[in-house]
């Protein structure tokens, strides 16, 4: 299950190679064909990393080459080139995404996020109704149907409705998978499982910068995610249905006969018969709290806010820095692929602190590593040192941090729940991450105003942060809860 995640990390981050920074400039008008391109260049603007979108009027560029510049008027730019040196082909040169059309690169990311969210509402709820095997399977064709078409597609609209399809199944797959995982195990892996199920997204990065280096055409790097995607159909034939989710649904054979072959798999069959006398005893049905109950509880009350609000930021700098990553050194292949192989032991590392000091303490820690590498990379200067090594190793440390906070706040959002409504209280509080989620291009695009505006942002937002964590208590060998009055 965990493996879904690579496509998912591929899918969430790779706008930053399917409309990466490139450079541009007008196209040379016929009548100053005379010129050089390099010529044409140097005289068409005042500076053109300034006006890229303005030039001046050609007509009194051919009739009055040596014209004084500041009496010639600059007229919007009608057609353009592009830079090629880095990226062949990207959506921006594709469809002219800049000017008075660059709101639609970020435009493009936040439909993404849009899915998502979309997704991890519906498919729950398909989950929660005809199993768990069913929609996930579901979820894999469509992110392979969506994902062939974003590939071919020609027209933008089209490519934004495919878009936003491929989003919805890759929300939907993120949350499956997870219930999935979690439901097959118990006992102490049910810590160990959450946090190991996030290792595959920082491999799916580094994957995907990979890729992007030796396909520089977006069309060639969607179409080849979506063939490697495409293996998980696979999974149809090797997977099977939840046994908890059959249990829940009086379904005791099936899962009793799910659980008979697992255990033969894993040398268990002496435990067939307590499992058969437990499936008999069959646990009374009890009524469980919605999303809404603990906000209207006096106990939990507070810790509900706060864990929404906790969520917000988490999911605001994560999905801002991941995007943010492309601008903070000069080679986004290196960035995106240090951010990758850095976060595997920030999951890692995770593990063991949450194991020895306990969740929350393990959420400080990663979201102080993360705050503090937001402000220095704010005070290293950019195009110093070759490949600006020192900022990409801080980025990649930051998002390590932001990589162990995430599980390690998944882990901590659950223990605060009781048993009984423990699914609808943490998939209440993490939906305030999706929305975010959402929130984050426009953070991004904050850099248009001030380069390094996003940063502050985000280390402001992870201290602030910060602070949310204190009223909240440490759950670390505690029992936990396993109804609204325990709490």
């Amino acid at each position: 299950m965990a493996l879904l995640k690579l496509p998912m990390a591929w899918y969430q981050l790779n706008i930053l190679f399917l409309a990466p920074p490139q450079n541009f400039w007008c196209v040379k008008p016929k009548i100053l064909s005379q010129y050089t391109d390099d010529e044409w260049r140097d005289i068409c603007a005042p500076k053109i990393e300034e006006h890229p979108c303005l030039i001046f009027d050609p007509d009194i560029l051919a009739i009055a080459p040596y014209m004084d510049r500041a009496l010639i008027p600059l007229v919007p730019c009608q057609k353009f080139v592009y830079d090629t040196s880095i990226f062949s082909r990207t959506i921006i040169s594709d469809w002219n995404l800049v000017c008075t059309r660059h709101w639609l690169i970020h435009f493009t990311q936040a439909v993404m996020m849009w899915g998502v969210v979309c997704g991890g509402i519906l498919f729950p709820m398909c989950a929660d109704r005809y199993g768990r095997k069913n929609p996930l399977m579901a979820g894999i064709v469509i992110q392979c149907v969506a994902g062939f078409l974003t590939s071919v597609v020609r027209q933008y609209w089209i490519f934004m409705i495919s878009w936003f399809i491929l989003a919805v199944a890759i929300g939907g797959l993120g949350v499956v998978s997870f219930v999935m995982s979690i439901e097959v195990v118990s006992g102490k892996w049910r810590t160990v499982i959450p946090i190991l199920y996030q290792v595959p997204f920082g491999v799916g990065n580094a994957i995907l910068a990979g890729l992007a280096y030796f396909l520089r055409d977006w069309r060639h790097l969607e179409f080849s995610l979506s063939v490697i995607s495409s293996l998980f159909i696979l999974y149809y034939f090797v997977m099977e249905e939840s046994p908890l989710w059959l249990l829940a649904t009086g379904q005791t054979q099936k899962a009793y006969e799910i659980l008979e072959k697992a255990a033969k798999i894993n040398g268990r069959e002496h435990i067939l018969k307590d499992m058969k006398h437990l499936f008999i005893n069959q646990v009374q049905k009890q009524n469980t709290p919605g999303f809404m109950a603990f906000i209207k509880s006096k106990s939990m009350r507070k810790n509900t806010v706060l864990l929404s609000l906790n969520w917000f930021c988490t999911g605001l700098s994560f999905f801002t820095f991941s995007q943010y990553l492309g601008y903070v050194g000069s080679n986004i292949y290196l960035a995106i692929l240090l951010s990758g192989l850095i976060s595997i032991p920030g999951c890692l590392l995770c593990l063991i602190i949450i194991t020895r000091f306990g969740r929350k303490t393990t959420v400080w820690v990663f979201q102080i590593i993360s705050s503090f590498c937001f402000l220095i990379i704010l005070l290293i200067p950019k195009e110093v040192f070759a490949n600006d090594w020192p900022r990409l190793m801080v980025a990649g440390i930051g998002f390590a941090g932001l990589s162990g906070a995430v599980p390690a706040l998944f882990l901590y959002s659950g223990e605060l729940f009781p048993t009984l409504g423990r699914n609808a209280g943490v998939g209440g509080v993490t939906t305030f991450a999706r929305i975010a989620s959402m929130v984050a291009p426009g953070i991004v695009s904050l850099d248009e105003i001030f380069a390094d505006l996003p940063l502050i942002l985000l280390a402001f937002v992870s201290f602030c942060q910060l602070t949310l964590l204190l009223p909240l208590p440490e759950t670390k060998g505690l029992p936990l809860p396993d109804t609204l009055e325990d709490v």
